[in-house]
């Protein structure tokens, strides 16, 4: 009888060792328990229309000078301009995760891309869907998801030694107009246009903010395309410039990269 209580002892002791191990291992936190996976979303301004912002309303801006795909903001420009980087993100409605990728930056820093734009914050936005950065300089502008048009700035071979405003797609590829062209007729066909191709992407033109949304308009082309102007220029690509940011049309003969103002 002695030895059989001992044993019922025994076996109550290790049921309440193993009871306590596991209310302690129920008491151990998931890291990622109760929190909210980080996002990205769309915001939106009834001026700007929609843009970019963090899962707190912190809007993200393009700097035009990163063009080739590479930040050019490096020092004291951070401490205005701090970079946005996130490993892993959740994306809103509206966003396509394979517009969003990340760089090594100069300073080996990693930082979050959009498009090929690399991503900042702006320092004295200090609340959720402030935009205090929007149009600063000429160079700053809101993350918009449906840019039609973009600028670039940066230093354009044949075209002087000073860094210059000029026209580029969404994704960052230059644009260019052909001297020979009369105001609102293109006169690039066939194989001219194989060479440079009409920037026909006209349906609901998203322009950043500094541009004169006037000065756009559609022609329709002899060939039954439409085609983009800008002050009455038609605007095209280069086939060559294989790359975001290359300008090598700007020193071809009688084509001009599409600087501003006209």
């Amino acid at each position: 009888m002695k030895s059989f209580k001992s044993l019922l002892f025994v076996l109550l002791g290790l049921s309440f060792l193993f009871s306590a191990c596991s209310e302690e291992d129920d008491a151990t936190p998931d890291p990622g328990a109760g929190e909210d996976a980080f996002q990205v979303n769309l915001a939106n301004d009834s001026n700007l229309g929609s843009y970019l912002v963090n899962q707190d309303g912190r809007t993200l801006y393009f700097f035009t000078r990163d063009v080739s795909g590479n930040s050019a903001c490096e020092g004291g420009c951070l401490d205005a301009w701090p970079v946005f980087y996130r490993a892993d993100f959740e994306i809103g409605s509206g966003l396509s995760q394979s517009d969003f990728g990340t760089i090594t930056r100069e300073d080996g820093e990693l930082q979050t891309t959009y498009k090929g734009w690399p991503l900042y914050y702006y320092s004295d936005d200090t609340g959720p869907n402030q935009i205090n950065g929007e149009g600063i300089g000429e160079v700053w502008f809101v993350a918009k998801p449906d840019y039609t048009l973009m600028l670039a700035t940066q230093v354009v071979e044949g075209v002087g030694s000073d860094a210059i405003s000029y026209l580029v797609d969404a994704e960052g590829n230059s644009l260019y107009y052909f001297d020979n062209d009369q105001e609102n007729e293109s006169v690039c066909f066939d194989g001219c246009l194989d060479a440079w191709p009409a920037f026909s992407e006209v349906a609901n033109v998203t322009l950043p903010s500094t541009l004169n949304e006037g000065a756009f308009a559609v022609i329709d082309r002899a060939d039954g395309i439409q085609q983009l102007t800008y002050a009455g220029r038609p605007i095209y690509f280069f086939a060559q410039d294989t790359e975001r940011g290359e300008t090598r049309g700007a020193t071809a003969p009688n084509w001009t990269i599409s600087a501003l103002p006209l």
